[in-house]
């Protein structure tokens, strides 16, 4: 491939790689203080064997005859219990249990209510609804008579004790993963990872999995604390183990609370301060990780044609209606019809659209917002927000239906012929990620690439896409680079396997002027040296212009009128476009005049108008508009298209 020599991306556009990185967010003086604590509980209790204190029975290193309620000195440093033993020792082996409990019980219940939450949240539908239910079944259930039956049939052993807590704990941890993931889900990044042919599984463990991870372990933290907890209040009502535990020794010591308070308000300190200080570390590992927002596991079905109101692409005599796709087009979708359900109604976001692209042709689509641009990008790589979608009719890349393959097949035409650039690159790109990760795994899953060559292609492809210290950015995180630098990675990745079409969606959305300029050109480079084929959704007219051979505008999902680039800007023939075009701030105008502006709304696509779903904002629509829906039909100009019962320029316009 050919190195393309842009300007470097980050120097002049708010670039945030101008900042000092590898600066991390200082925890705070209580966060290491108790980590310290933690740090110090455990190593006395993993070695108090072999450390100079007595062990409970007084029989350790330490000499010298500990007396019946015998006050904190030195002698015995937390004084002597109601039998003459070392309380100190007692306090030291009494956190064995307690951290063994704590540690099985959080790992296990982290891990399983981890997995089963992570699962619920991608896969939604009837998975979600059947983990839901059962763990709405356990958390209604009352665990203290799981307890007293459990413990009276198996004992008081320890892992009796794991494992009631842990099943008492998997449904709060399941319950909280499902609710982060379904707001991860719906990231531009994991519909990235699945344009690229990622399976579901792979998307759970490489995309949501990291991201889940830290808000995970700060739960972690707070469940241990818990699990402490509880067990301090099973021993004070007769339940806990067999051997010595903090709550044991509390409620054995407030029988002498009023003459002897030390022995039950010292261990009854140590366990508070073990739970502040787990709970200290969970608040921080919580605020620290950064917050993700809310495409999830999708049924998306290719189904046969129905009947409805929409007009048949075909005339009476069977020959096609609209725009013929050409014999050498590498992307032809014909006829396509999209359907979900929302709580308003079934909407047909896209609706018998066909359009079609040759190898290194630009293809603009245009529309206001809400006009199903994006939608039929969703459509080609199967990424929606919803989690059940209908698809009827055709994406052909070559001769390869995309509707109609199965799961498997689907992802290795998106991982290698198709390649997507989103608006938002931030939000693109995994945050947890390092780009070389981000930017391989494509090359390794898809093209057989091992690690050591995927990495000299990355190390190629920043390169290509003008990237500077392209060596270094691989092995950054996307925060610590620039907004247009990140475009860049995102359009790096997108070309990672050679693909054939390039889908960019507003790429140039989040950037500003001088960035989007370098951005654009960018992909204009690479499709005239690469010869990609190139559709590009956007709002910006200007952009458009400059940069696209052909253009489609849409209106309520449906394509109205489409056709060479000049020809549409120069000669549009129907009124929406016409309305679009007007829209245009002129800078010739006098200053303050008014900017022309398309009155009305949208319609819903729940209940779109019978016929021309311009017609209720257009004002020259007539009755034939409102009842009849118009087909596309060719202009005097070859490959110009409209769908328009009174086009511009005709009798019924002037």
């Amino acid at each position: 491939m050919t190195a393309v020599t842009e300007p470097a991306a980050g120097a002049g556009d708010g670039s945030e790689a101008s900042r000092p990185r590898g600066r991390s967010r200082r925890m705070g003086v209580v966060f290491w203080v108790s980590a310290g604590w933690v740090v110090l509980l455990i190593l006395l209790a993993l070695f108090a064997d072999v450390l100079p204190i007595r062990d409970p029975e007084a029989k350790g290193i330490i000499t010298g005859e500990v007396q019946r309620f015998e006050s904190p000195g030195g002698n015995a440093w937390f004084g002597g219990d109601s039998t003459g033993r070392d309380l100190f020792a007692n306090v030291v082996y009494g956190a064995r249990p307690a951290l063994l409990i704590g540690t099985v019980v959080t790992v296990v219940a982290a891990l399983i209510g981890g997995a089963l939450g992570l699962l619920a949240g991608f896969r939604r539908g009837r998975t979600d609804g059947a983990i839901m239910t059962v763990a709405d079944i356990a958390f209604a259930f009352p665990g203290i008579i799981a307890l007293i039956a459990v413990r009276a049939a198996f004992g008081n052993g320890m892992l009796v004790f794991i494992a009631i807590f842990s099943i008492l704990a998997i449904p709060t941890y399941a319950r909280i993963v499902r609710g982060a993931t379904l707001s991860l889900v719906e990231q531009e990044f994991v519909d990235a990872s699945r344009s690229l042919g990622a399976s579901g599984r792979r998307i759970m463990a490489r995309e949501l999995a990291p991201n889940v991870a830290l808000p995970l372990v700060a739960l972690a933290f707070l469940g241990f604390a818990i699990v402490i907890t509880l067990e301090g209040g099973l021993a004070f009502i007769g339940l806990s183990l067999d051997e010595t535990t903090w709550g044991k020794l509390i409620a054995d010591g407030v029988a002498e609370i009023r003459d002897h308070p030390h022995l039950a308000l010292i261990p009854a300190t140590v366990m508070y301060l073990t739970i502040l200080a787990f709970n200290t570390i969970g608040d921080s590992l919580r605020q620290r990780a950064a917050p993700r927002q809310a495409v999830t596991a999708r049924t998306v079905t290719a189904v046969p044609p129905v009947d409805g109101h929409h007009p048949d692409p075909r005339g009476a005599d069977g020959s096609p209606v609209g725009p013929v796709a050409p014999t050498d087009a590498v992307l032809r979708i014909e006829d396509l019809h999209t359907r979900f359900a929302t709580p308003g109604g079934v909407v047909e976001a896209v609706a018998g659209i066909s359009l079609h692209l040759r190898r290194g042709e630009a293809l603009g689509i245009v529309g206001e917002s809400g006009s199903g641009k994006t939608m039929i990008f969703r459509s080609i790589v199967g990424a929606f927000p919803i989690p059940h979608v209908e698809r009827r009719g055709s994406i052909l890349i070559d001769d390869v239906d995309l509707v109609r393959l199965d799961d498997a097949d689907e992802r290795r035409v998106l991982g290698t012929r198709i390649g997507t650039v989103s608006q938002n690159p931030l939000t693109a790109l995994n945050p947890v990620r390092r780009i070389d990760t981000q930017l391989t795994e494509p090359m390794r899953v898809h093209g057989g690439l091992g690690r050591q060559a995927a990495r000299r292609r990355a190390l190629e492809l920043l390169e290509q896409v003008g990237i500077p210290g392209a060596k270094q950015r691989l092995r950054e995180y996307p925060h610590q680079l620039s907004g247009g630098m990140r475009q860049r990675v995102t359009i790096a990745i997108a070309l990672a396997n050679g693909p054939d079409v390039l889908l960019a969606d507003e790429p140039t959305t989040a950037l500003d002027v001088t960035v989007q300029d370098q951005i654009m050109r960018l992909i204009d480079r690479l499709r005239r040296e690469e010869g990609l084929a190139v559709a590009l959704v956007t709002h910006d007219l200007a952009v458009v212009r400059g940069f696209t051979d052909r253009v489609a505008i849409v209106y309520a999902g449906q394509v109205v009128e489409t056709g060479p680039t000049e020809v549409l800007f120069e000669r549009p023939r129907h009124r929406y476009t016409v309305a679009l075009l007007n829209s245009i701030p002129d800078l010739e105008r006098p200053s303050h005049s008014e900017l022309a502006a398309i009155e009305g709304q949208p319609p819903s696509l729940v209940d779109p108008p019978r016929g021309c779903r311009f017609a209720p904002r257009c004002t020259v629509a007539t009755d034939r508009c409102r009842d009849e829906a118009p087909t596309l039909q060719e202009s005097d100009e070859p490959g110009h298209h409209f769908a328009c019962w009174h086009p511009e320029g005709s009798d019924r316009g002037r």
